[in-house]
């Protein structure tokens, strides 16, 4: 080995110990930095004065009662969890067909669908809500009023969902072994009946991952709410922004909590079935 080598080496060592310092010190930087604002706003949402106050001087549930107690708050919870259940409903099952579509066959245009399909993840929110505001406006169906409904914003959501869900489907798809699903094409399985009693049992984790992430995506989502709900459907971060605009009352950091609290137990939900699903193939 030549001496130039032997000088290099040492260099080539030190390099992963480098990254390594370097990724962790990055990731300590970025759980800080997103659980820090999530515990201040969990030490507001006690506050017992009325307005946001940063330390608090006194301890209370008061804004818990209150925004139990409040039927415009209470409702715009439940439109937000209905929605976000419509809104993982309908791009999980898009997103799956589409993702098994392009997995197993081949079809004409497939690179220019492909592009179509990740389009709306690439539009801003007010681009696609102001334009679906504006198309379905004056639309009725059956004399009741599409705009302001909940399927419409279900729909609205789905644009920004469905593509995770296709790109996350399609790369567990593509870790499945195909011989077991030719193998039951070959004794006689129907393609629908392989699909749920083969397929859907060694993708379950991709596939309520997926449901689950477009849950929360459609929980979060403010812009094409704004634009797309009247006061019968507004959701609870659009009555958050409506009421920061007005009074900012510790009820936010309470409706804040709350919406913390159901993305924190989703995923705890996907971490629980992923450590399930590892145990049973280790056995």
């Amino acid at each position: 080995m030549s001496d130039a080598a032997l000088k290099i080496s040492p260099d080539k060592r030190a390099e992963p110990l480098l990254f390594s310092v370097l990724g962790g010190a990055f990731l300590v930087f970025m759980t800080a930095y997103i659980l820090v604002p999530i515990v201040v706003t969990l030490i507001m949402s006690f506050n017992d004065e009325a307005m946001i106050r940063f330390p608090i001087l006194s301890w209370s549930l008061r804004w818990y009662d209150d925004f139990l107690g409040s039927p415009q708050w209470t409702d715009a919870l439940f439109n937000s969890v209905v929605i976000a259940a419509g809104t993982a409903l309908i791009s999980t099952t898009t997103g799956v067909m589409a993702a098994w579509a392009f997995e197993r066959y081949q079809f004409p245009f497939r690179e220019a669908l492909y592009l179509l399909l990740m389009l709306p993840l690439f539009m801003p929110g007010v681009v696609l809500g102001l334009g679906i505001a504006m198309s379905v406006g004056p639309v009725q169906i059956g004399g009741y009023p599409i705009y302001g409904s909940r399927i419409l914003v279900m729909l609205a959501h789905s644009l920004w969902a469905m593509p995770l869900v296709f790109m996350l489907m399609e790369a567990t798809f593509r870790m499945i072994d195909n011989r077991i699903v030719e193998a039951s094409y070959d004794l006689g399985g129907k393609p629908v009946q392989t699909f749920f009693e083969i397929v859907v049992p060694m993708v379950s984790t991709g596939l309520i991952s997926s449901a689950l992430f477009a849950f929360v995506i459609s929980l979060n989502e403010f812009v094409m709410a704004l634009f797309l709900t009247d006061r019968d459907t507004q959701t609870l971060p659009v009555l958050m922004w409506l009421s920061l605009r007005s009074a900012g009352t510790p009820r936010l950091a309470v409706a804040s909590v709350i919406l913390a609290i159901t993305v924190f137990a989703c995923l705890a939900i996907i971490l629980v079935w992923y450590v399930r699903q590892l145990r049973k193939t280790a056995r």
